[in-house]
């Protein structure tokens, strides 16, 4: 006679079954409600653009009407109260035939045409998402977009997870006899060893590894279903380009021009045929950029002139990241030395590639790590013409980027970078500058690239503006303007330009730091000679861009010495500066004088003085010398700008220097982006004092950490 079959125990198999269950529907509830958050993103959309659609049939006269010379007696309309065409939308025929001295006939003309013009305006509304208007379709749109984009990551775990174990359902369903005492007794042999079976299946998947992620997925994701709506504002306010990506996928972002400007069709298709790699990219990106790096990667030697603001250089990495997945490796980015740690720092953000500065003294084993360890190397031009003759292997990719610094055709740089191109197997000069006004420019930089098209347009130079110039030059030169495909977004662009201090930044601020003195440690790389200066060449940079870009500039400090500075490094540019001791009248004469002068003038003002009061829509560029203590300065003084009547878009560069006291400002304005967010009220930790500030616990550590940083490295 064959032994038994021992049962489990029967409180174990319970937990077990229960936890399995739980375990299993929990799972897929995480999958069904991606597209229940896709439904209910569609469902916002929805009601936020008839809204929007409503918003603009008000704004269209009933005169309109009669556009088509269709006879329609307006003045009955206007007789029974109806003045544009919103009031109309939705109206049946027999309503509209209600209205006196209106007939049938003339009823169903307005029903057609009042339905045909909501059906237009609400297809080129696109979904906008405004931070100063915060409604309940909006914040429902909101929170399912916060859902999908930050649930991806546990929707693809969780999938995962239910693929790699299908037998669970039936697993559950042959387990249950185990904990059941009849219906054990009455099961045939066989029966119970495929329920016990069952049953050590469940058990090792809930007690073991499967069980572990599980429980922690599931709470992960109950975490992330219940933000609070300040929490999905703030979270969108810094990732408003992952958003817009996102509505563009679903197809319910505002309609735009195409992302291929204009380029002759068999080139665009070409470029869109072309299957992009980018699973070694972090960032999400946009139409127009996947269409951009397309493009680079189609022509292999590429001039991109998107207007700044655009994204190049997500661009460019996008091209560096489809190289490598197809096994590519040796990738050289050169800019000026003001934003080699920007590059460096979004390299590390947004791939998963590894990357080293070419740069100082050490720029001989730097160059030597790129070559035989790291993907990407990145240095500046006066680095580049010292070592390109050391570049004798083979480049995946040449990335130049304002590449305008390098149209003297006589220059060491651009000698030294035609060296390096020679070695690459692609090639791309970035420059946000618009050369179309500059063609000697333009013709130079693209005979760099394709010396057979800049012949070709240098006998075109007279037809510059013309639809047969673009052609030519469509090959090799892509450009979108920001109003062409950002219409949804906000008018207001914010940059954080980390720098590198120089070797007299760093010996101010050293001694700044021994002797604890904050306000002098805020003043890093403002305290010397503007020469040797990192902050000072950028802002010289920014200020020459918004020249070139038809913009004038405010600056902003909070230290009158480090405007003094900036005046006089400006020379006539510079209006200012306004300071608390200018008087009201003076004021208003220099802004008046301000906004009649030429663009590339620069209004300089303490921005506790300049950041209140007063209306600067003449300028559209704002920088910050340091960040500010107090982040409703910062708010108020970006608010002289960016106010109603600006026609342009605003863009605000902050200066900060990398290893700082500035590291630590941000963090602690980060910190406190809640409290001071731009659709909040300015909060009473905003109205505190800068002396209390300046004097709080905080200060103090930051001192504290600097003067430790300082004495470990020396």
């Amino acid at each position: 006679m064959s032994n038994p079959i021992a049962r489990p125990d029967r409180g174990r198999a319970k937990a077990v079954l229960k936890e399995a269950e739980q375990l299993w529907g929990r799972l897929s509830g995480i999958l069904t409600s991606r597209q229940t958050a896709r439904e209910d993103v569609f469902r916002a959309a929805r009601d936020k653009l008839h809204q929007s659609a409503m918003a603009e049939l008000a704004k269209l006269d009933v005169d309109t009407l009669n556009a088509a010379k269709q006879g329609i007696r307006v003045s009955a309309l206007r007789k029974a109260g109806v003045q544009n065409l919103g009031q109309l939308y939705g109206f049946s025929v027999g309503r509209i035939t209600g209205i006196d001295g209106i007939g049938q006939q003339t009823a169903l003309k307005i029903k057609a045409h009042v339905d045909a013009a909501y059906g237009a305006v609400r297809a080129s509304c696109g979904v906008r998402i405004d931070m100063k208007v915060q409604t309940p379709d909006q914040d429902a749109l909101l929170l399912g977009l916060f859902v999908l984009l930050r649930g991806e990551p546990m929707f693809s775990q969780a999938e995962y997870m239910l693929e790699s174990c299908p037998a669970v359902p039936a697993a559950i369903k042959e387990a249950s006899r185990t904990a059941k005492g009849l219906k054990w007794m009455f099961s045939l042999r066989g029966s119970k060893q495929a329920s016990v079976n069952a049953f050590e299946y469940l058990a090792a998947l809930v007690e073991g590894p499967f069980g572990q992620d599980a429980r922690a997925l599931i709470t992960a994701y109950g975490g992330l279903t219940r933000p609070t709506k300040q929490a999905v504002y703030e979270d969108f306010s810094r990732n408003a380009a992952a958003y817009y990506a996102l509505l563009e996928r679903l197809k319910l972002a505002p309609a735009t021009d195409t992302p291929a400007s204009g380029l002759p069709q068999e080139i665009v298709s070409l470029i869109e045929q072309y299957p992009l790699d980018l699973r070694h990219l972090r960032a999400t990106l946009r139409s127009y950029q996947t269409f951009g790096a397309k493009y680079v990667l189609q022509q292999k030697m590429a001039l991109l002139g998107d207007e700044m603001g655009l994204g190049k250089t997500v661009q460019a990495l996008a091209v560096i990241a489809d190289l490598k997945a197809r096994g590519h490796r040796h990738f050289l980015v050169v800019c000026p030395a003001s934003v080699l740690v920007n590059w460096k720092r979004e390299a590390d953000k947004h791939t998963d590639l590894t990357s080293v500065v070419i740069h100082g003294h050490d720029k001989e084993d730097e160059l030597a790590i790129w070559r035989d360890e790291v993907d990407i190397g990145i240095t500046n031009y006066e680095t580049v013409t010292r070592l390109a003759g050391q570049i004798d292997f083979p480049v995946s990719a040449l990335v130049v980027d304002e590449a305008h610094f390098v149209k003297n055709p006589q220059a060491q740089r651009t000698a030294a970078l035609l060296h390096v191109a020679r070695q690459s197997g692609l090639v791309l000069y970035m420059t946000g500058t618009p050369l179309e006004n500059r063609v000697d420019e333009m013709c130079f930089l693209m005979g760099c690239l394709r010396p057979d098209v800049a012949d070709r347009v240098r006998s075109m130079k007279a037809l510059s503006a013309t639809a047969q110039f673009r052609q030519e030059i469509a090959p090799v030169y892509l450009r979108r303007l920001r109003a062409d495909v950002l219409a949804e977004l906000p008018d207001l662009i914010e940059s954080a330009d980390w720098l590198e201090p120089t070797n007299a930044d760093l010996m101010a601020y050293s001694a700044a730091v021994s002797a604890g003195n904050f306000m002098a440690m805020r003043r890093i790389a403002w305290d010397v000679d503007p020469s040797q200066s990192s902050k000072a060449a950028r802002l010289l940079e920014l200020c020459q861009d918004a020249a070139e870009d038809g913009r004038k500039v405010i600056v902003f400090s909070f230290f009158l010495t480090t405007l003094n500075t900036v005046t006089a490094l400006l020379g006539e540019r510079a209006f200012g500066p306004i300071s608390g001791a200018v008087s009201n009248e003076a004021r208003q004469r220099l802004i008046d004088d301000f906004t009649a002068a030429p663009p590339g003038a620069v209004l300089v003002a303490q921005v506790q003085a300049g950041g209140v009061g007063l209306n600067i829509q003449a300028a559209s560029m704002v920088i910050f010398c340091e960040p500010q203590i107090k982040p409703s300065l910062e708010s108020q003084a970006i608010s002289r700008a960016y106010r109603m009547g600006q026609v342009r878009d605003v863009q605000v560069h902050r200066l900060l220097c990398e290893n700082t006291v500035d590291e630590h400002m941000m963090t602690i304005l980060d910190a406190k982006q809640t409290e001071f967010d731009t659709y909040a009220e300015e909060s009473a930790a905003g109205a505190a004092s800068l002396e209390n500030e300046a004097t709080s616990a905080w200060v103090s550590e930051v001192i504290r950490q600097e003067q430790a940083k300082l004495s470990a490295g020396a």
